[in-house]
C-alpha cells in the first residue's frame, strides 16, 4: 500500500534527518525558570481552574503537536497565552516555559538553551521518535488533481506536510507549493467537491486539511483546494 511506504519514511526518518525533541534541545537550569512562570501564571488554569485549558502535559499534549516543528506549538503559546494576557510575558520567558514543558513530558535536557530562533527547525516527536501522523492531523500536500470513478483524488502527490491552519494560505506557503516538486504517493480527497474542483482538474494543486488513514488507504479531508503553478 502506497500509504504504508509513506509511513515507513515518516517512521525510520529516511524522509530528512532533522532535530528533534530528543536531542536535548534546552538546559535544566532554563527548564527551572521556566518552572517558576509556569506555578506562578499557568498552573491555576492549566490544572483544573479553567475548564477550557487543556492539560500540557501527558501523551494527549505529545500526540497533539508530534511530528510539527516545535515552533507550531511555541507560536501559539507566545501569541495566546496566558488567556487573560496574550503574549505579554516577552520572548525570553516563553523560551523558559518552553523548555520546561519539554522536561515535564519527558524530553531530556542538553547543553544549549531552547531559542525562539532555532525552534522552526526542531520536529516533536513522542518518546520513540518520529512516527506516522497522529488522527486527523492538519496537513498540506501538493499533486495533480484528477477525478477517478467520480471521486476527487490526488496524484503524482508529496508526502504530507504539518500545518497551524488548512482553511486558508499565506502568500508565502503558495510559493512554496508552487515551487515543490511532485511526489509518489496518491490520496482520496473527501468534501473536494465543496471547492469547484472541475476548474482545477489535471492541474498541480496545493490541498489542505485533516489527514487520515483506515485500512491502509490516504485521505484528506479538504479545507482548502487552489492551484500550485504549472505542473501535472
Amino acid at each position: 500500500m502506497r500509504f504504508l511506504f509513506i509511513s515507513c519514511l515518516l517512521a525510520s526518518g529516511l524522509v530528512q534527518a532533522q532535530t528533534t525533541t530528543l536531542d536535548g534541545v534546552y538546559t535544566a537550569a532554563q527548564a527551572q525558570r521556566g518552572a517558576r512562570t509556569y506555578q506562578k501564571i499557568c498552573a491555576n488554569c492549566h490544572e483544573g481552574g479553567e475548564p477550557d485549558a487543556a492539560p500540557l502535559f501527558g501523551l494527549d499534549f505529545v500526540e497533539r503537536w508530534r511530528e510539527a516543528p516545535l515552533d507550531f506549538l511555541y507560536g501559539f503559546i507566545s501569541s495566546e497565552m496566558p488567556g487573560d494576557e496574550p503574549g505579554t510575558l516577552g520572548t525570553p520567558v516563553y523560551q523558559d516555559v518552553m523548555a520546561y514543558l519539554l522536561q515535564e513530558n519527558g524530553f531530556a535536557a542538553g547543553s544549549k538553551e531552547l531559542n525562539a530562533q532555532q525552534v522552526a527547525g526542531i520536529v516533536v516527536v513522542g518518546a520513540q521518535g518520529a512516527a506516522p501522523l497522529p488522527p486527523s492531523a492538519l496537513v498540506r500536500l501538493v499533486g495533480c488533481l484528477q477525478s477517478v470513478g467520480g471521486n476527487w483524488q490526488l496524484s503524482r502527490a508529496t508526502l504530507p506536510a504539518r500545518v497551524r491552519t488548512a482553511d486558508k494560505s499565506t502568500a508565502q506557503e503558495l510559493a512554496l507549493s508552487a515551487s515543490t516538486a511532485m511526489g509518489q504517493a496518491n490520496y482520496l480527497l473527501q468534501h473536494a467537491e465543496n471547492f469547484s474542483p472541475g476548474a482545477l482538474q489535471g492541474k498541480k494543486v496545493q490541498a489542505k486539511g485533516m489527514f487520515n488513514s483506515e485500512k491502509g488507504a490516504a485521505t484528506l479531508g479538504v479545507l482548502s483546494l487552489v492551484a500550485a503553478g504549472d505542473g501535472c
